[in-house]
């Protein structure tokens, strides 16, 4: 029987399956579990499952390992097949907003047969405007996830977006209340950027990492995508430059470069901002940085 205010947050990168479980009450993150499995190269490619059969046998083992809940699933998405633009409406109604973000995106084409979303980010800006991010996915790449979790014998209760669950984390932390910072997450040979300013999302963006984190070459791609953003801040005029930067999912032979980049952009360079217990507690040994989509998955305020 499903908990109230407990959850079980799955989300399927490029290389692995990763689970918590636990609750989000009283503006606080509770982990309980956490755990994760390998797939299959090139199982997945950014966000499109490629060997379903290899994919599903993953999930169902993992399930099976580990016990989990087979209902209340929250399962989060990323990938090129998913649009995404932070967009800034007139308050309204909630059942006019799809027809805004339709009027947005209105050159796209086949915009009619799109799946289109949207969560909040700041119901009410200065100006009296409301920050959302519009979200547009074709109805094949979802429906892909839900037969995939349907044949595993596995229901999915909510469908949530990597970006959406970076933004719910970031700007729930205390720490980084009034900041101007970055946060990377690599994800194989893929870099997410997302970029925060004065309690706002600001940007997201994704890159194609070439080398691998052993080379020399990897060091010199990350610099220059660190380098583009700040650029990307100053052009922007959040009138604050980048003070922190956080690298989430870098292997540990690659962490030795974040000293040098602190030293060569004048920035703090972390894994994961700081927190308080009374925000959030995970087991012994569960790496935050590694499971920084799944953490902010647990932000639920509607829970």
């Amino acid at each position: 029987m499903k908990t109230k205010g407990y959850s079980v947050c799955v989300y399927i990168t490029n290389s692995k399956i990763q689970v918590v479980t636990g609750s989000f009450t009283k503006n606080k993150i509770s982990i309980k579990s956490y755990c994760e499995e390998p797939l299959d190269e090139g199982c997945m490619l950014n966000g499109i499952i490629m060997n379903t059969t290899s994919v599903q046998a993953t999930l169902t083992a993992m399930w099976e390992k580990y016990k989990l809940p087979t209902s209340g699933v929250h399962l989060v998405v990323n990938g090129n097949s998913i649009t995404v633009k932070q967009m800034r409406i007139p308050q309204t109604a909630p059942n006019a907003v799809r027809s805004l973000i339709r009027t947005e995106f209105r050159e796209v084409e086949n915009i009619q047969n799109l799946l289109i979303d949207y969560s909040v980010i700041n119901p009410r800006n200065a100006d009296g405007s409301c920050s959302i991010l519009a979200v547009l996915s074709t109805r094949e790449f979802i429906m892909n996830y839900v037969n995939l979790f349907k044949e595993a014998k596995i229901d999915i209760d909510v469908v949530d977006l990597m970006q959406n669950c970076i933004i719910k984390l970031m700007l729930w932390l205390k720490s980084m209340q009034n900041k101007t910072f970055t946060v990377f997450i690599l994800d194989g040979n893929m870099l997410m950027q997302s970029l925060f300013s004065g309690n706002d999302f600001i940007m997201t963006r994704r890159s194609r990492i070439l080398a691998d984190p052993a080379d020399p070459g990897f060091e010199r791609e990350i610099g220059q995508n660190i380098n583009s953003i700040i650029q990307f801040n100053k052009s922007e005029q959040t009138g604050a430059d980048i003070t922190d930067m956080f690298f989430c999912g870098f292997p540990p032979e690659a962490l030795p470069i974040l000293p040098r980049f602190a030293e060569n952009f004048g920035v703090t360079t972390r894994a994961f901002p700081d927190y308080l217990p009374t925000e959030l507690t995970i087991p012994q040994g569960m790496l935050p940085a590694d499971f920084i989509v799944l953490l902010g998955s647990m932000i639920r305020y509607s829970s």
